[in-house]
Formats: C-alpha cells, sequence, structure tokens
C-alpha cells in the first residue's frame, strides 16, 4: 500500500471484468490504492468488458478531455431479438427466427458505417431533466428520449453469418455501440441486440496494457503500487495532442495563470489552425523535468486560453 496521505497523479488503465459498474471500479481502485481522488473517462455497461481510464490526483483535471477520445470495441450481436436494454440482459420484446447469408450482413454493416441521428438508449445514463434516463426505465415510466449524433466507422467483421455477428468497430464520443446494433436489426428487419460488448482502445491507449483490478491489488500488496503496470504519468496522457516545453521563467508565469509572449508566438500555426477549423486546438506545456504543466487552448479568433494548470512535481 502506498505512504498514508501519499496521492498518485497520472492514469490507470484498468481491464473492466463484466457484471460490475463502472462505480464499483472505481470504489475498489479507491480502496486498493488508498487514494479518494479517482475518477473515470467513459461509463462501461455492466455487461460490457474492457479499457476504463481512471484518472487519479491531479489526473481528474484531465478527464473531460479524455472522455472526448475516439473509442473502439469488439462486439457481438444476436439478430432476431429485440429487448428493452438493448442487449442480453433485458426484458425480451420481440423474436424473429433468422438466418443470413454473410454477404448480407457485410451489407448492412457498410451501410450503418457514418454519422447519424439516432435516439440515446433508454437504459442509459444519459439525463433528461436532471434524472438519469435508465432510472426512467426501471420505474416503467415512458420517456421521450433525445436525439443525438453518432458516429461508426472502421467496421472489421471477425465472424457473420446465420443470427450472430461479430466485429471490430470504432466511434466517437457520446456514441452508444448497443444503438448501432438496435438499428442494425431494425435495417435488417429483425431486431437485434448487443450479446457481447468489450472496450479495447480510448484515443491512444490499448486494453492490453491495462491490469485487472485483481493484478492492481496484488502489485499493491506486493509494494509496487500501479506504476509498473497499467500506469500512465499525465505527461503521457493525451498523445495525440502537440506538446512544448515552457522555461523555468515561463513556467512560473504560467503557474500564475498569465500565458507568456515566448509561447503566444510560437503557437502561431496552432492559432491558424483553430481559426481555419473554427474549433480549439490543445497543446500540452510541460516543464524541462518533463511533468506537464498546463493546458493551453488555441480558440478561433480568440488566441491562447489557460484551460487547466496542474500541480507539477517538486
Amino acid at each position: 500500500m502506498q505512504p498514508a496521505n501519499a496521492q498518485l497523479d497520472g492514469l490507470l488503465l484498468i481491464d473492466k471484468p463484466a457484471d460490475i459498474t463502472s462505480h464499483d471500479v472505481v470504489a475498489r481502485a479507491r480502496k486498493i490504492l488508498g487514494q479518494k481522488s479517482i475518477g473515470h473517462t467513459g461509463t462501461l455497461d455492466p455487461i460490457a468488458t474492457g479499457l476504463m481510464i481512471l484518472v487519479l490526483g491531479e489526473a481528474t483535471k484531465l478527464s473531460d478531455y479524455l472522455l472526448a477520445e475516439d473509442k473502439s470495441y469488439e462486439i457481438k450481436v444476436r439478430l432476431g431479438q429485440t429487448s428493452d436494454t438493448l442487449d442480453r440482459t433485458g426484458k425480451i420484446l420481440n423474436e424473429t427466427p433468422c438466418d443470413f447469408a454473410p454477404a448480407e450482413l457485410e451489407k448492412a454493416v457498410a451501410a450503418l458505417t457514418g454519422e447519424f441521428q439516432w435516439p440515446i438508449p433508454v437504459f442509459s445514463a444519459a439525463k433528461v431533466d436532471g434524472k438519469k434516463l435508465y432510472e426512467y426505465g426501471r420505474a416503467g415510466q415512458a420517456i421521450e428520449t433525445p436525439v443525438k449524433t453518432m458516429k461508426f466507422w472502421a467496421p472489421k467483421i471477425e465472424e457473420c453469418g446465420g443470427n450472430m455477428l461479430q466485429l471490430h468497430i470504432s466511434c466517437s464520443k457520446g456514441s452508444f455501440v448497443r444503438s448501432w446494433a438496435d438499428q442494425l436489426g431494425k435495417h435488417l428487419g429483425v431486431g437485434g441486440l448487443i450479446e457481447e460488448l468489450r472496450r479495447v482502445t480510448t484515443g491512444g491507449f490499448e486494453v492490453s496494457q491495462a491490469v485487472t483490478l485483481e493484478q492492481l491489488a496484488e502489485f499493491t500488496r506486493e509494494g509496487a503500487g500501479p506504476k509498473t503496470q497499467g500506469f500512465i504519468p499525465m505527461a503521457k496522457a493525451l498523445p495525440a495532442w502537440k506538446s512544448i516545453i515552457a522555461s523555468p521563467k515561463d513556467a512560473k508565469l504560467m503557474s500564475n495563470g498569465q500565458i507568456p509572449r515566448d509561447l503566444v508566438n510560437r503557437l502561431v500555426p496552432e492559432q491558424k489552425e483553430a481559426f481555419a477549423a473554427a474549433k480549439p486546438v490543445f497543446v500540452k506545456v510541460m516543464t524541462g523535468d518533463g511533468d506537464l504543466l498546463a493546458i493551453l487552448a488555441a480558440e478561433a479568433g480568440q488566441g491562447l486560453k489557460i484551460r487547466r494548470v496542474f500541480r507539477t512535481i517538486a
């Protein structure tokens, strides 16, 4: 166990098991590490397994940015059935015998690649009028679910035929794979639901880098802590973002909430990019010792803004 009052700052990659909630994963990690400041960066349904990124200590300030990263999943879809939860754990609503040839399924998958406006699943943590949708669903209350943009791409079919389809697929933030399976079933005219769901990537991280909760407990008992397995320093979070090193003088200014003129000049290309794209471009600012000092955003027509400043290691 880590020393009393010690705080770990960074990401912890966990391979979530099935049949527990994301909240359960966070609670168990808190108990194992003896650290209260832990959050996560994207809920996984109890049925799901795979990559969960926990944020520890100062890294909780990175939650929103990690949550916005693209994700990919390995899924198994059962065709010919629908349920109220859009997966096998729910109440079965309809059953339709079906037996599809692989070519038919490949064509249907291709048709469901792209950007769509689909309803959010009723059994989800999204909120309507301050109440989570699954609370309406469990209470049997009728509710008009919001429609949102969902984007899916790069499907890679691993096995298909009959009433089953197994594939790897990528999606954008806030896209529901259960909705994709439901829409696939509707497209084929027989209904469909998720049989198995495993998250394999988030941003630049893969489930192969993660540890199980049992491994985390074992490493901690042995005194190694998570830093040898599954632990990612804050400086290596958001690997696709550009990073620049601030001088000691500039680092002090940034710690006080000021953006040094030197950094403004060095980030002119990013400011032009933000203006052309009409959306923010994010940059990580590092200390000379390699610690994450701050996150800057080049915003269209507004120059640079400080989004986050981090407590650096002494």
